[in-house]
């Protein structure tokens, strides 16, 4: 008898209960509004296994669509390798400053994005006794953002840098170590550089 009440009594596991999916999408246009075709769709979970989410990337209309997604809080972002960044929504440097979109099941959430302000660097080296150097490399490190150049022709144009500060390095010409600069990218401009060895 006793035996009969424990098993009547034993507690039946609880079943987890299934976690419906639903969409992101949106659009990723530039700071003028012109669709960004090509950009991988950074995707952050709240819940974590960023690894098993969707990889996307944006079409020739900037349009992009994530599903399945298992319900739930995400942050979106947009990564680019040349400058090796993610921009995150809403024009975001770092993933801490972005917001959380709530996916719902069978429901579709709206993210879009509009890239920050670029302009761009023409650097040139000089050195003092030789004059303008036609071969050197160069990178622009900025605020999380960093992109490199060579050249064979005594310029190094580089194109797509968000507006901000950075410190400009060139390696080549005569001489051992690394050449700098500082400078400013304002927008839609293309800012002239000239490193010369301190």
């Amino acid at each position: 008898m006793s035996v009969v009440a424990g098993l009547a009594l034993t507690p039946i596991p609880a079943q987890a209960a299934p976690v419906g999916t639903g969409t992101i999408e949106g659009t990723l246009t530039t700071a003028k509004g012109d669709p960004v075709a090509g950009v991988r769709v950074q995707l952050s979970s709240s819940a974590g296994h960023n690894d098993t989410l969707p990889l996307v990337f944006t079409d020739e209309a900037g349009h992009y669509s994530a599903a399945p997604l298992p319900a739930g809080r995400y942050r979106v972002g947009f990564y680019f390798p040349e400058t090796m960044s993610t921009q995150w929504v809403p024009r975001a440097a770092r993933e801490s400053a972005a917001t959380w979109f709530t996916v719902a099941d069978g429901r579709t959430t709206v993210v879009d994005e509009s890239l920050f302000a670029t302009g761009g660097l023409d650097v040139t080296l000089v050195e003092p006794d030789t004059g303008p150097v036609q071969e050197f490399c160069v990178e622009a490190i900025g605020d999380l953002y960093l992109k490199t150049g060579c050249t064979t022709t005594g310029t190094v144009s580089l194109t797509g840098l968000p507006i901000g500060s950075y410190l400009v390095t060139a390696t080549g010409g005569t001489g051992e170590g690394v050449k700098m600069a500082f400078a400013d990218v304002v927008e839609d401009s293309v800012v002239p550089v000239e490193i010369q060895p301190w």
